[in-house]
């Protein structure tokens, strides 16, 4: 991705369509293009009437995220329109602009479906471009395959002593090899190699402390990173923000130094405007005071400056353009300030130089500004990072998981170089657009760090020895086997059986999403969570140990929370005894929309695990909130079936799926149910269906024919 100009900052995700559920997000809008381009006729992504591809995306988008998209009036009013009228629905599915052109409604209809629904279609999809999931021709990259398909990926030897899922892995691999490049792509700044290096150098950062430093770095202003990154640490992150980027040289800037103090309200007013309502009355009001104040220090002058700056209702704009979004001054906390006090406390602002009183405003003004942006982009970026998986954030508090490793792998010098970087127009280009870039592509985390094969191994048997083990499969399981406790632990501490069967109830009232996303402290959909959940409470319904850890398919970062769905052909939740297989298939969808959305993709991954285990009895639970009754009779009909796997030519004879519906399943955990015992029940009750089958019924009947 590029930047156009030193004072723009990188951002992830674009205003327009940004969410909070960023991984989510991605999955969605991944899973609606994989389908637009498997199932459609239209093979092209464009604007209508070459294709209706775009329209179709925004469509799924809305439906599939009705909690983030609450209203779109165009895209309401388009359809609205169109299905209204059987001329106008015909001409728009034969995409025949010439006619629709002469509609009397057809001109105003195509304005709102290039501005109101495609170009929201084409925004949100830029944003999966941005980390390489799809191409700028919104076709998906080799690695949003693996992203949204599940397809396995190939491990470099570093990468699979890593405790991560492979959801995890593309999302360090893809900021690894992100590069914010100039306009003319001729050079470019790597801010997770940035972020790589603050958590090598320094074991522990407040979050909000690195999210600055590394979204205000722009490729316009390369600096020595790790003197950088120790300035931050060891001074503020404020002041360094200040010197970061000079204003001094803009046209603005002369402008309103050769102004009189004050400067006139017009002339103010087209200089300090706000993005989104432009003019401001309180930016001025503040200005005013503020000159009143250094031209006469008194009482009365700090006393109407307070008022101004300390308004309920004024605080948070002054704040937010003055103040780097912290209070623009420091207030004694008696009622009224003694002067000499107010100037002491705050001697170090640039807002109370008198003899630069306008340059000074311009200059914090400016800077405020970029640090909102900064402030504001960066936390996609912070959510980005907390996907893939290597960095704790607990309470404010940034640690790179596994920090040993790393150091063990890398010098924090070598990725001091790796920072920033130059190179000629062609190359930028071809890494930020070219089919053949490494950055759409797989690429190994030891390969996108420079390291090769000999280095790697000699690093890989230093760990082995560090850990006290002989080989890399043993330090492998050692590191998962930590990562197992650590997650055992945060269950007890974080979910016991009480809190599990609290969670587990309110996923029947929607109402109470926000309440279980605050409660849970994840972003991820409500189904995610929902899912997340019910593996919580079947390790405390089982009596067996087993590996709860990676019974989960979902994504979670390093702190165990949950971040997104896992793409792929397998179950939700499959957990592994030594002698049986309990797969739990979970679903939020109402009774209507299960038999549309849930039937093949139960029935294919419980199909699929029978017969890919077929040494152990698998036995599936399907979990859903309400329960439709033509899919308890399906479930059950199918066990006299033999069934064929979606991956080869084998069959099995019995495909057990048992339905369970929410409040069933916490009634079990209330209740202690014996789980071998239940599952012994639906066994025997199941075999009863297993029966000799004539597979070729149907050729029987059309041979006489």
């Amino acid at each position: 991705m590029k930047v156009g100009g030193r004072k723009q900052v990188f951002n992830l995700m674009d205003t327009n369509g940004r969410r909070s559920d960023v991984v989510n997000a991605y999955t969605i809008y991944m899973e609606i293009l994989d389908e637009l381009f498997e199932n459609t006729d239209d093979k092209v992504w464009a604007s209508y009437p070459q294709s209706r591809m775009q329209f179709d995306f925004y469509r799924q988008a809305i439906e599939r995220s009705p909690e983030t998209f609450k209203r779109h009036p165009k895209y309401d009013g388009f359809v609205k329109v169109v299905s209204s009228d059987s001329i106008l629905n015909a001409l728009f599915k034969e995409r025949d602009i010439e006619k629709i052109n002469k509609h009397p409604k057809g001109k105003r209809l195509l304005k709102v479906l290039d501005n109101g629904i495609e170009d929201r279609a084409r925004h949100y999809t830029s944003n999966l471009v941005k980390v390489g999931f799809t191409f700028p021709n919104r076709n998906i990259t080799p690695v949003g395959k693996a992203f949204v398909q599940g397809k396995n990926i190939l491990r470099g030897n570093f990468e699979e002593l890593l405790p991560i899922n492979q959801t995890n892995l593309i999302f360090l691999r893809q900021l690894l090899k992100l590069r914010v490049y100039t306009k003319d792509y001729d050079r470019f700044y790597s801010p997770m190699m940035m972020c790589l290096l603050a958590l090598l150098m320094y074991e522990r950062i407040d979050t909000s402390i690195l999210r600055t430093m590394v979204q205000m770095i722009t490729p316009y202003e390369t600096v020595n990173a790790r003197d950088f990154i120790n300035q931050v640490i060891t001074t503020s992150v404020a002041e360094v923000e200040r010197r970061y980027i000079s204003f001094e040289d803009e046209d603005d800037f002369q402008e309103v130094k050769n102004q009189p103090v004050p400067m006139d309200k017009t002339f103010f007013e087209t200089k300090f405007k706000n993005r989104k309502s432009n003019k401001v009355p309180e930016y001025y009001e503040f200005y005013l005071c503020l000159v009143s104040f250094l031209q006469n220090k008194n009482t009365k002058t700090l006393e109407s400056l307070r008022k101004v700056a300390q308004h309920n209702d004024k605080r948070v704009k002054i704040n937010q353009a003055f103040g780097y979004n912290s209070n623009v001054f420091k207030w004694n906390s008696r009622k009224k300030d003694n002067v000499t006090v107010f100037l002491e406390e705050n001697q170090d602002s640039p807002l109370l130089n008198s003899d630069r009183i306008n340059e000074m405003f311009y200059l914090e003004f400016q800077g405020s500004k970029r640090h909102d942006s900064t402030r504001e982009y960066g936390d996609t970026f912070i959510r980005l990072l907390r996907a893939t998986g290597i960095v704790h954030m607990k309470q404010g508090i940034a640690e790179l998981a596994n920090r040993d490793l790393w150091l063990k792998l890398v010098d924090v010098s070598d990725v001091a170089e790796l920072v920033f970087g130059e190179c000629t127009t062609d190359e930028g280009q071809e890494y930020g657009n070219g089919m053949n870039s490494p950055f759409f592509n797989h690429l190994s985390v030891e390969n996108i760090l420079g390291i090769y094969s000999p280095d790697i191994e000699k690093t890989v048997e230093k760990i082995n020895v560090d850990l006290g083990v002989t080989n890399s499969k043993q330090a492998k399981e050692l590191l998962k086997s930590k990562t197992r406790d650590a997650f055992v632990q945060h269950i007890h501490e974080n979910y016991p059986i009480k809190r599990t069967l609290e969670l587990l109830r309110m996923f029947s009232d929607r109402s109470n999403d926000d309440a279980i996303q605050k409660q849970v402290d994840s972003e991820a959909s409500i189904p995610t969570i929902f899912e997340y959940i019910v593996g919580i409470a079947w390790y405390h319904i089982s009596t067996e140990e087993y590996d709860v850890f990676s019974s989960f398919n979902l994504t979670m970062n390093a702190d165990f929370i949950p971040e997104t769905h896992a793409g792929g052909g397998d179950g939700d939740i499959i957990v592994r005894y030594n002698d049986s297989i309990i797969m739990l298939e979970v679903t939020l969808m109402n009774k209507q929309a299960q038999k549309r959305g849930e039937w093949e993709p139960v029935l294919r991954h419980a199909t699929n695990l029978t017969i890919e285990e077929s040494e152990k009895d698998v036995t599936t639970l399907f979990i859903a909130d309400e329960l439709d009754e033509n899919t308890i009779n399906i479930w059950r009909a199918v066990a006299s079936v033999p069934l064929k796997s979606s991956r080869g030519e084998e069959y099995t004879d019995l495909v057990t799926i048992m339905p369970l519906e929410n409040k069933e399943l916490a009634n079990m955990l209330e209740k202690g149910v014996d789980d071998k015992a239940f599952i012994q029940e639906v066994r025997e009750s199941f075999a009863e269906y297993a029966s000799e089958f004539n597979l070729g019924w149907r050729s029987e009947i059309m041979d006489k024919f």
